[in-house]
């Protein structure tokens, strides 16, 4: 990722004006090109036991990460939504955080799929808990500006 386009703030907006994601409270530490990476501390809303993630807020996390890296790729205030998400849990997730790290593939005409990887944080370091494949499709032409669409800044 370029310095350039470290954070497309128009789609980190666009994404956290969304009710679901403002809920989960997750942030963007960086966004472009074809790749995100977001961050989740571990809140108690975010658990099933304390000190562990629930498969949820995962899928989540994932989910955002994904069609925002994809999007990324997408020509600016084309809007999008996940067609198809897949998670896998590869491990407990119990820890301070999540770090999510996503990563587009070439765009199509109306499907992009994006890669996630998302780390648990602890003490110790970070380990890979969850994978995922979040698929998106584009709805083209753009819709107009007033819809609250991302344009690029």
């Amino acid at each position: 990722m370029n310095p350039a386009s470290e954070l497309r703030h128009d789609i980190a907006d666009w994404v956290l004006a969304m009710p679901a994601a403002a809920a989960l409270g997750f942030t963007f530490a960086s966004l472009g090109d074809g790749r995100c990476e977001t961050h989740l501390d571990w809140q108690p809303r975010h658990s099933h036991v304390s000190g562990a993630f629930q498969a949820g807020p995962i899928g989540s996390l994932a989910d955002f990460t994904g069609a925002s890296a994809a999007v990324s790729l997408l020509p600016p205030g084309t809007a999008a939504a996940t067609v198809d998400l897949t998670v896998k849990l590869l491990a407990e997730a119990r820890g301070e955080a999540l770090i999510a790290t996503g990563r587009a593939f070439s765009p199509a005409r109306t499907l992009t799929v994006a890669a996630v990887d998302i780390d648990v944080v602890t003490t110790q370091g970070r380990s890979l808990c969850a994978t995922a494949l979040v698929t998106i499709r584009a709805r083209r032409p753009p819709l107009a500006a007033s819809s609250s669409l991302p344009t690029q800044t």
